[in-house]
């Protein structure tokens, strides 16, 4: 179990030293707070200077270049920095749409060739007026009552002048006019130039600038850790001189807080969690499987005093991904993907435990890949070392629907069986053996089909676990008066109601057989649309069926991975979690700086 053990604190001190004392907690970052009052409406402090700050940060964090940032003791004129970014970020949206409008002026001007305007006087005031007709639409010309010239014609289109000194009416001709502008292409097109020019000058000086955002993300991490520490002053109850603040600590800080409270002159007391408590829940699993809690913490956070399930969750994920997938060469893609893509994925703890889980899921689906042998929808010679190994037949309807549902009878026995063990002494424990009892029952038999000593067996012990279920429940229920025992009766037949709940879920295993199916299934009809496709026909034949097998199989592929990590993590998340956590907690938030926090920030 690595659910770590909480003990409550309580820290006085003089009202005086809040500020120091707060920043000092915050420099610790092992204390998640109480609230002991309502806290006010907080407003940051200067949200002019944060708000352009953020904007600022953030246009230099979406840099496509940035460069090694200054040191963070490095001085800096917040206000003006800030400014030249955002000056910066307000030039280059200006310059995009300008070069956007000039393209597209330029496109539609394109077709019209590259002409100049004559000034309106040396033509009487009139205008030329622009239309591009669909040659379809030729007779429409003979409606216009202005004047008007085909100037030019393509293959499908009728390029048409209308000359009138004020723009025609919208219905003049069955489609809209060319905004051509007044402008010659060619200095449209020098405009564009230019504008390229300029937005090229101001991407360089935003790489240039982007050396600040270490420095400008500190200031934005240091104004959030003083919002924090004034919201944390409101929330404290204060009496006069002396303040005092509630939190809950890891165990294993509490001599450190100890130490801390000893430098500072406070008064501390550490207690342990009293059953009405309910502390926060902080994971933390061995180093191999820490990404199963970061799954688990996802989806919900256990209740205390119930327990971890990440080792289940990691492990029991890698081997429901693999029957997913159920192909090895489709395996030893992932796994080449995640060697490329190996050092990227260091980069931050959350990384690193993300590629551990990555790794597993790649090693375990080739595994399973063999056993199925399966090599993108293709299977090894018989006799072969490949073919003795492949011991498992997807497309045996029988054998895998009996391991589908083992699977899911086994993973949901390991969740009751926890939750029996965590609640022992209590209903829950009963109910949990008895469910246990019934599920197993069930399942043996539906595989003995009909033999009558087996069956016989099996049916008392089916019977058997109703029989503790409702007992669970009913112990469950406080009472010993007529009343209560009523209670308990009532409880204990609604308890019997779950049968149809854990019978449904465990047949919900039985997608690891479907969609492992399917998966071959493709595999298998894309490897015989290719051979199709190919023929007799050695050349055009063979470019088709190689499309068709790269395109076939990387559909395939990526239908797999969503499966497999949708469905994957469904049979863990609703069916396991369901069964194995009766309580929902709350994540431990420590009351730490995200300064301290930060991420190093290198160049590109």
């Amino acid at each position: 179990m690595s659910i770590v053990p909480m003990r409550r604190i309580t820290l006085c001190g003089l009202v005086g030293e809040k500020e120091a004392i707060f920043a000092g907690l915050q420099d610790l970052g092992v204390v998640h707070l109480i609230p002991l009052r309502q806290p006010g409406t907080l407003a940051p402090e200067d949200p002019v200077l944060r708000r352009r700050t953020e904007t600022a940060f953030r246009h230099l964090e979406e840099a496509p270049y940035k460069l090694r940032p200054f040191r963070p003791t490095t001085d800096l004129d917040q206000a003006a920095v800030v400014e030249e970014i955002v000056a910066n970020r307000a030039r280059l949206r200006q310059l995009r749409d300008r070069r956007d409008a000039l393209e597209q002026r330029i496109a539609t001007l394109e077709q019209w060739g590259d002409f100049s305007l004559p000034p309106v006087d040396d033509i009487g005031g009139q205008r030329l007026w622009f239309y591009a007709l669909p040659i379809s639409e030729r007779p429409a010309l003979k409606q216009v009552e202005l004047p008007w010239q085909i100037v030019g014609k393509g293959p499908t289109t009728l390029f048409v002048a209308v000359v009138s000194p004020d723009e025609p009416p919208v219905d003049v001709l069955p489609v809209p006019r060319s905004r051509t502008g007044s402008v010659p292409l060619g200095d449209l097109r020098v405009g564009l130039e230019d504008t390229e020019f300029a937005i090229e000058e101001a991407e360089v000086r935003r790489a240039e600038l982007t050396r600040w955002r270490l420095a400008l993300g500190l200031r934005l991490a240091d104004a959030a850790d003083s919002d924090e520490r004034r919201a944390v002053a409101e929330q404290t109850y204060d009496d006069e001189q002396v303040f005092a603040l509630q939190g809950w600590v890891p165990v294993d800080a509490v001599e450190k807080l100890e130490e801390f409270a000893q430098r500072r002159g406070l008064a501390l007391v550490v207690e342990e969690p009293s059953p009405a408590d309910r502390p926060p829940t902080l994971l933390r699993p061995p180093a191999q499987v820490a990404s199963g809690a970061d799954l688990t913490m996802f989806y919900t956070s256990p209740a205390y005093r119930s327990w971890d399930p990440s080792l289940i969750v990691f492990v029991s994920f890698a081997a429901f991904f693999a029957m997913i997938v159920a192909d090895a060469g489709y395996s030893a893609i992932i796994a080449v993907l995640v060697a490329v893509f190996w050092s990227r994925l260091g980069k931050t703890p959350a990384l690193r435990r993300g590629r551990v889980l990555l790794a597993t899921l790649a090693s375990v689906s080739f595994v399973y890949g063999l056993l199925a042998g399966s090599w993108f929808g293709l299977h090894p010679p018989a006799g072969s070392l490949m073919a003795r190994i492949a011991v498992i037949d997807v497309r045996d309807f029988d054998a895998m629907m009996h391991l589908s549902i083992g699977i899911g009878v086994l993973h949901l026995t390991v969740a009751l069986g926890t939750v029996a063990w965590v609640n022992r002494g209590t209903g829950k424990t009963v109910t949990a053996l008895g469910w246990i009892a019934t599920i197993w029952a069930g399942f043996l038999m539906w595989l003995g089909e009909g033999e009558t000593v087996a069956t016989s067996l099996t049916s008392v012990v089916f019977l058997g676990g109703l029989v503790a279920v409702a007992v669970g429940g009913a112990m469950e229920q406080p009472g010993n008066d007529a009343a209560g025992w009523g209670k308990r009766a009532l409880s204990g037949i609604l308890a019997l109601t779950g049968i149809t709940k854990i019978f449904g879920d465990i047949l919900s295993y039985l997608r690891l057989f479907a969609l492992g199916l399917a998966s071959a299934s493709l595999a298998a009809t894309f490897n015989s649309l290719a051979l199709e496709m190919r023929g007799d026909n050695p050349g055009i034949g063979t470019l088709l069926a190689i499309v068709v097998l790269v395109l076939g199989h990387g559909v395939n592929l990526l239908l797999g991975l969503m499966s497999g990590v949708v469905h994957g993590l469904r049979l863990n998340f609703i069916e396991f979690f369901s069964w194995g956590l009766t309580d929902e907690g709350y994540p431990f938030r420590a009351f730490a700086r995200r300064a301290a926090a930060a991420p190093s920030v290198h160049a590109k």
